[in-house]
């Protein structure tokens, strides 16, 4: 027991108290756990590593209490508990049948997932880079053990559109698109702090590299999109720096050219199969263009419009409230514009993270997350190191992006790539914070 426990201390070192050992020990190895098999065996061991996380968590929080429970975000955790019983309350007194059957009472707490990854992660740089490599990992075992390998590899070389068993090709693409977005970030800041190459960054280029090839490898449009909108932005932000804080242009010429290359090396691969799929959906496009919803046929861009036009229907007659998160199935089945044969593919979600918040909890849920996210980014920028810092930054904006598509936000996918890339940087404000009242307690 002292061994294991002095091997935590070791690798996730924490400067404030978490409780006994036995508590610790239970805490770090479901949460490592959890981030190990939350891809790779879902279907195995789904929940019980998240459920041992989050209950470690609660109890060694408690003893914490005292300094807790005046923090913004344990207060916007507790508001994300109240929110649904709140809006369920007012639905049911509008329509008491369908507030039940669209009753949802944890979407918004699984949010929250990152605080207790950061909690057991520990606080440190080194710990936080530990757990990210081991959920790295666990997609590499995911992969592995694709029980139809042999044949994603042969699509792969084929250029054909490939998901590895990770639930679909864009659940696939979230995280690949993570690995790439980190390498990025920490080979950013390694060249600028050590200019020489080593193993560590050849291993990062390595790494980065797997990752593009497994996004490639997924041909997700939107994935793309979020990639180049945070190249974009993170172009913008290095002008902007260096504007304000006067850096010579030598660098200002590094930076540029480093981008332009990333960039460049995440289009020319998918240039041709991402012609192709926009090319298979002219006829959506145009059908869009024109303004014409009744010519616009069931394909994979006119099916999202559709059911967005739909959904917005419903958002219009509850806007501030919303109806429920179980609601998004009947928008899709209750619809006279679906034919029967796309109703028959089971559709469960709208495929857009806003329309999916909006639609289960309204303007309050979509106040709420716009709350949090800027709650978070705003302290992952005052107390983490700048590659976790701008791990998360562009991590969110390829998020955000990949929302406009895909439904994330309610999807277990989503929300573990929420915990992953918030709570390296959250981590290190959590340990800042109460590290700090620690120390002033003592004095």
């Amino acid at each position: 027991m002292k061994g294991l426990h002095a091997w935590i201390e070791r690798y996730f070192p924490c400067p404030f108290e978490r409780g006994g050992s036995l508590l610790v020990i239970v805490g770090v190895l479901s949460t490592l756990l959890y981030v190990y098999t939350r891809i790779a065996f879902k279907g195995y061991v789904e929940g019980l590593p998240q459920n041992m996380m989050v209950l470690t968590f609660l109890i060694s929080a408690w003893g914490q209490r005292h300094k807790l429970k005046s923090d913004l975000m344990f207060k916007l955790l507790i508001t994300a508990l109240l929110i649904p019983w709140l809006l369920f309350g007012i639905n049911a007194l509008i329509d008491y049948e369908t507030a039940i059957r669209y009753r949802s009472t944890n979407d918004l707490l699984k949010l929250f997932l990152f605080l207790p990854l950061a909690w057991w992660v520990g606080g440190s740089r080194a710990g936080a880079i530990r757990m990210l490599t081991i959920a790295f990992l666990g997609l590499i075992t995911a992969v592995a053990l694709d029980p139809n390998l042999t044949q994603s590899l042969s699509k792969l070389w084929a250029g054909q559109r490939v998901g590895f068993g990770i639930h679909n090709e864009q659940h696939g693409a979230l995280f690949f698109g993570l690995v790439v977005l980190y390498c990025i970030c920490s080979l950013g800041q390694r060249i600028q702090n050590q200019p020489s190459v080593n193993w560590v960054n050849a291993l990062l280029i390595l790494i980065g590299l797997a990752g593009l090839t497994g996004l490639v490898g997924t041909q997700t449009r939107a994935a793309f999109l979020g990639l180049f909108v945070a190249s974009f932005v993170a172009l913008a932000l290095g002008v902007r720096q260096g504007n304000l804080f006067g850096r010579n242009q030598l660098s200002m010429a590094k930076g540029v050219l480093v981008l332009v290359l990333v960039t460049g090396l995440v289009v020319w691969p998918a240039k041709e199969f991402l012609h192709a799929r926009i090319a298979a959906d002219n006829t959506s496009f145009h059908a869009l263009l024109a303004g014409n919803l009744e010519e616009l046929p069931f394909s994979s861009v006119g099916i999202r419009v559709h059911s967005w036009v739909e959904a917005l229907n419903w958002i219009a007659e509850r806007p501030i409230t919303g109806w429920g998160q179980k609601a998004r199935s009947d928008v899709i089945q209750l619809s006279e514009r679906f034919p029967d044969d796309i109703k028959a593919m089971g559709f469960g979600h709208l495929h857009n993270g806003y329309w999916e918040i909006l639609l289960g909890f309204g303007a309050v849920g979509f106040v709420f997350l716009c709350a949090l996210w800027v709650v978070l980014l705003r302290r992952i920028k005052l107390a983490a190191s700048n590659d976790l810092y701008t791990f998360a930054l562009y991590s969110s904006i390829f998020f955000l992006v990949l929302n406009m598509f895909e439904s994330f936000f309610i999807y277990w996918s989503g929300e573990f790539a929420i915990a992953l890339f918030m709570a390296a940087g959250y981590s290190q404000y959590l340990a800042r914070e109460l590290d700090s009242e620690d120390s002033c307690r003592a004095c």
